[in-house]
């Protein structure tokens, strides 16, 4: 599970936050937060913005810690549009449940140079008290000439180690000096494997499909149950190996170019009553992606994922992002989490579904982007802040700048000037 992300000189954020820290004050929803090794984690947090405010950023710096904890080549960081960020400074506070406990990886990255310029590695353990207790596994500082592997100064081997790959990656685990970072390499491998990134614009199909052809009974009911309660004028969804696939062969190749396996995909069948279809060919997008995105939620669910979806509300009906929501707030979920990015204002209910530290929101200016959390947020009226008001202070713009586009106007005046 995360905890914590911080980044700074990442694209057009500076020094900023998401939190999956549970806020001790609130004593509402409590099922929305799960205990591991001594903090209160939350199950689900929220990104609210604008058109064009940088949400879709947000997941992609998800992907982007992917890419260095699996010890990806040449990634950009920042593509310095809008600002000289020669550094991208990120770290990440995460918990894969095993007897390691928590983990804060933290780096620097040369945009120019493209390299590590630091690197830290910290065990952490915290207790009742308040109290954290810190141990560092090992510190790469390229321009301070220092690395530190468990408390043994190794800095003459600074000038041997590559930096254009994460540390883990550019050293010889097997030596002497550094075989005991080899289990801190299964650690940065096992969150990697762990953060799932879905964008519901354009979601994999492959991940139902390979599912639905295994013998997974669990798996494959609960697909199959999610599909039929998503949308009720189904009767079952399956993989039928013995279907005939000519019912296909209308459609064009080229829709089908994504799949590797077109016939297989041909014959993930649903039932409407007693008539047996294609999904693929007679079901609609939004069925599609119910159908696709119910591996991934079980996956998050039963083996400790973290899911990234972005726009999650995308041709969903609102009470399906709702359930999606609640069943990882559910008080059953002990393991899996979920980051989404939406436009659904009736997911912003602090009485039934989110809490206040659960929502986030970036406030774009021209080349600037503020995140912040609904707990931290002012109004201009000031005093507490009641739940069922927050919509209307979100409508008023009290969070974050929204559109107030004068459309009719604009047809009037061409209209008009016709």
């Amino acid at each position: 599970m995360i905890l914590n992300i911080e980044f700074d000189g990442y694209r057009f954020f500076d020094n900023s936050s998401i939190s999956f820290t549970a806020d001790a004050r609130t004593k509402k929803l409590l099922s929305n937060s799960t205990e591991l090794d001594g903090k209160n984690v939350l199950k689900a947090v929220g990104l609210y913005g604008s058109n064009n405010s940088g949400k879709t950023n947000i997941v992609k710096l998800m992907s982007l810690i992917k890419k260095v904890l699996i010890g990806a080549d040449n990634i950009l960081f920042n593509n310095l549009v809008f600002k000289d960020s020669i550094e991208t400074s990120i770290s990440i506070t995460f918990n894969n449940l095993n007897e390691k406990g928590w983990l804060k990886y933290e780096f620097t990255y040369n945009n120019e140079k493209k390299q590590y310029e630091r690197e830290k590695l910290i065990s952490l353990s915290f207790y009742d008290s308040g109290n954290v207790f810190q141990k560092v596994i090992f510190e790469k500082d390229t321009r301070a000439k220092i690395l530190n592997v468990f408390d043994v100064d190794q800095s003459k081997f600074l000038s041997i180690i590559p930096s254009r790959l994460p540390f883990l990656y550019s050293v010889e685990l097997e030596s002497s000096e550094f075989s005991g970072l080899n289990d801190y390499l299964t650690e940065f491998k096992t969150l990697a494997a762990s953060i799932q990134i879905i964008k519901m614009y354009d979601i994999p199909f492959e991940n139902t499909l390979d599912t639905m052809k295994k013998n997974d009974t669990k798996k494959v009911n609960f697909i199959k149950e999610f599909v039929k309660n998503a949308d009720i004028s189904i009767h079952n969804f399956e993989f039928d190996k013995d279907i005939n696939a000519e019912m296909g062969k209308e459609i064009n190749e080229q829709a089908l170019s994504r799949f590797s396996k077109v016939s297989d995909t041909l014959k993930l069948i649903t039932t409407y009553g007693d008539v047996k279809v294609p999904s693929f060919i007679f079901d609609s997008t939004g069925t599609k992606k119910v159908e696709s995105i119910a591996s991934y939620i079980y996956d998050a669910i039963v083996d400790g994922k973290t899911l990234i979806i972005d726009e999650i509300d995308n041709g969903l009906h609102y009470r399906l992002t709702r359930s999606i929501v609640s069943i990882f707030n559910n008080m059953l979920n002990t393991k899996g989490q979920l980051f989404f990015v939406t436009h659904d204002l009736l997911l912003i209910d602090c009485n039934k579904l989110m809490r206040k530290d659960q929502i986030y929101f970036i406030n774009r200016t021209s080349q600037k982007a503020d995140l912040y959390c609904l707990k931290e947020a002012t109004v201009s009226e000031g005093g507490p802040r009641e739940v069922n008001d927050i919509v209307k202070l979100y409508n008023r713009g009290e969070f974050v700048s929204v559109p107030n586009p004068e459309f009719i106007d604009l047809i009037a005046e061409v209209l008009l000037n016709e």
